[in-house]
């Protein structure tokens, strides 16, 4: 009996997380700066969740245009992800970048960020590692790799996502969105780059170096 044509629409569900490879030369320039920011020594753990020892805050002005289109890219598969037509565009501020030296038997914890959009950048995957997560059996994508979850349900639920990262690979994804990241045996150091990003900033919280005009109604 041939199937029927029938019209099935599908709902997207949940959050919005988008994957793609920034280009090469930003990739070292993040690079560059991930070291220099560790000469420096500017210690990023107290604002941070992850058992790893070298995390260090990077210089946010530096790179904020490079972030302006990615930015854009998120809002735009946003819209498409949940057919918000609105017209009234979304303005998006990098608030905070660091970068983390991740090593042996480190790993960041189940956490969420309280600001709109958080991102991560992989800027160097060494080869130990790649070989590890090959070896790796199991059902998520093993040691390395981040991890998203989201919501409750049963096995017919997508309630979580994981992927082993590629070199300049970049996530984007809702910051209130719990993730993680995996920990790896191999003796071997991987980098990768961090950030939030606020769509409006209390005036409290507004780092020094950003103008800003008070408008009077």
């Amino acid at each position: 009996m041939k199937s029927p044509n029938i019209p099935i629409h599908i709902f997207h569900w949940g959050p919005c997380i988008i994957r793609f490879k920034i280009s090469k030369q930003f990739h070292k320039d993040l690079l560059e700066e991930a070291y220099i920011s560790r000469s420096s020594g500017k210690d990023y753990r107290t604002k941070l969740a992850g058992h790893i020892k070298e995390e260090y805050a990077m210089n946010r002005k530096k790179f904020e245009t490079f972030f302006a289109p990615i930015f854009e890219l998120y809002e735009g598969a946003w819209r498409n992800f949940s057919g918000d037509k609105k017209d009234l565009p979304v303005k998006y501020l990098l608030k905070s970048l660091w970068v983390n030296f991740q090593k042996q038997y480190e790993y960041n914890p189940p956490h969420d960020h309280s600001e709109a959009l958080s991102f991560v950048i992989y800027l160097k995957i060494p080869d130990p590692l790649k070989e590890e997560n090959k070896k790796y059996v199991g059902t998520s994508r093993g040691p390395g790799s981040i991890m998203f979850t989201y919501g409750e349900g049963g096995r017919k639920f997508i309630t979580d996502q994981s992927h082993f990262p590629e070199e300049r690979d970049i996530f984007v994804f809702p910051a209130s969105l719990k993730h993680h990241v995996a920990p790896f045996q191999s003796p071997c150091e991987r980098i990768s780059v961090s950030g939030n990003v606020m769509e409006s900033i209390p005036l409290a919280e507004m780092p020094k170096d950003i103008k800003y005009e008070v408008v009077q109604k």
